[in-house]
């Protein structure tokens, strides 16, 4: 209701396509912008708005994986 809100004051249309991947990556990518983090060449990560190394744990599912972007909480 608060984003509905919001919204309709800045006059921007409220629509939903669950099908477009690419708007749902976008968005979610824009609100998590602080923890991002994007695959370096030596396979460690580099978070974007300040720059600093991280790792994946061991344990996750993207261990194995290594995507070239990393979004996390």
């Amino acid at each position: 209701d608060q984003l509905e809100g919001l919204l309709e004051r800045v006059e921007t249309e409220v629509m939903s396509n669950p099908g477009d991947l690419e708007a749902i990556r976008k968005a979610i990518t824009s609100g998590y912008f602080p923890h991002c983090a994007r695959l370096q060449k030596n396979g460690s990560y580099r978070t974007v708005k300040h720059p600093q190394t991280v790792h994946i744990h061991p344990s996750s599912g993207l261990a194995q994986v290594l995507p070239r972007w990393a979004v996390y909480h």
